[in-house]
């Protein structure tokens, strides 16, 4: 029997393992990472690679590291050295220096050997502990910890959803099958979105050879350092925060998240694309099209839209993530949940009797940041913090 099960190996189910195989009393053989990729990260570093990410949003101190400092240490090493990159003032890292230091921390502890490919199904408690079906097979342990994102919850707006059951090629950026150079050569093409994602997306698909590619948002772009204010990190913020009911709470979180939102030097890029000429931008919303002879027709608020190639970068639908697992959680254990449907748990992000959560499911507790990978930090914190590891 594990002692724990991380259902999700994306950025929080990687760090959380590495914390916890490092604690007294937990050797790594009694932690397992559940996850249907063929290894860990393979979702977030999919997704990044996608929308041609270039430098990570978060500050360098954000990483699945134990040491705060592990990145500027590994970007000193000889095999950091070339990928050292850092966008002041925070030193957000490039992503090929994340990437690269998150692939030697995953072999360096050894982490891949505790990865398990596969889904969870459903979990059950007989007696002496929690019993996970997955696709698998069955799996025995003390406690379970769900690391679940948003990845498998992209947004499609009501108008692409009928047209793609209709069999037009839209695509959406984090899909699997997404092929970016592909959609740019498949122009005149649209990118739909107004954050970090959809200019990032334009911005790289705009880069090959003939492209010709418009971004269509529905307002205009926002600068944001952060899609949050770093005031939620520490407790500056998060005191208040504690002392409101969770009706509140989840007012707060929608409040002080920023989605849809930019750092500085993407837009500064993105005014530059445009004003050269490389790509065009339209301030419009869709409300219907049509797809007919090879060409995609968009109503929109103010006039028509014409197009070969559509690509989605509307990100991730807001509800609850996890699905059928999570919904028959609640149902077979009891567990409470806000009218907004997200878990109420406790201080040590414990859900019910050995059941935990982080990432948006945990956001009600840790709060605004929940989802980031300081939001994994956090929630590492909290364990260690409580009696969870006792």
């Amino acid at each position: 029997m594990k002692e724990w099960l991380i259902v999700g190996g994306g950025i929080h189910g990687t760090y959380l393992a590495n914390l916890l195989i490092h604690q007294p009393g937990l050797t790594p053989a009694n932690v397992a990472i559940l996850d249907p990729h063929d290894h860990l990260l393979a979702a977030w570093n999919r997704m990044t690679t996608n929308c041609g990410m270039q430098f990570l949003r978060s500050p360098a101190t954000h990483h699945i590291d134990i040491p705060i400092l592990s990145i500027y240490r590994f970007a000193k090493t000889p095999e950091g050295q070339p990928l050292a990159d850092f966008i002041p003032p925070y030193n957000r890292p490039a992503l090929a220096l994340f990437r690269e230091h998150a692939t030697r921390v995953i072999a360096h502890n050894g982490l891949a050997r505790h990865h398990i490919q596969g889904r969870a199904l459903s979990v059950h408690n007989d007696g002496s502990g929690l019993v996970v079906e997955t696709t698998r097979g069955t799996l025995r342990t003390r406690r379970v910890l769900l690391a679940i994102g948003m990845s498998e919850q992209l947004c499609w707006p009501a108008w692409s959803r009928r047209l793609r059951r209709e069999g037009a090629p839209i695509a959406h950026v984090f899909e699997p099958a997404f092929q970016r150079d592909e959609a740019a050569r498949a122009g005149p093409a649209l990118v739909v979105g107004g954050g970090i994602s959809a200019v990032q997306t334009a911005l790289a698909m705009s880069a090959g050879p003939r492209a010709d590619i418009t971004l269509v948002a529905r307002r205009t772009l926002q600068e944001s350092q952060f899609d949050f204010n770093p005031c939620w990190i520490g407790p500056k913020c998060l005191r208040r925060f504690y002392q409101e009911d969770y009706d509140a709470r989840r007012m707060t979180i929608d409040g002080a998240r920023v989605p849809g939102s930019l750092p500085g030097e993407v837009l500064t890029t993105f005014v530059q694309a445009r004003e050269k000429s490389l790509l065009g931008f339209r301030q419009t919303v869709i409300r219907d099209g049509v797809y007919e002879n090879g060409t995609f027709q968009l109503q929109t608020d103010t006039d028509v839209l014409f197009a070969r190639q559509i690509v989605l970068a509307t990100g991730f639908r807001t509800e609850r993530p996890g699905g059928r697992l999570v919904d028959r959680l609640i149902e077979d254990f009891g567990l409470p949940c806000n009218p907004c449907g997200y878990p109420i748990i406790g201080e040590d992000l414990q859900w019910g009797k050995n059941i935990y959560v982080t990432g948006p499911l945990a956001e009600l507790q840790v709060g605004p940041c929940a989802r980031n990978i300081v939001g994994a930090r956090n929630a590492g914190r909290m364990l260690l913090a409580s009696q969870a590891l006792k």
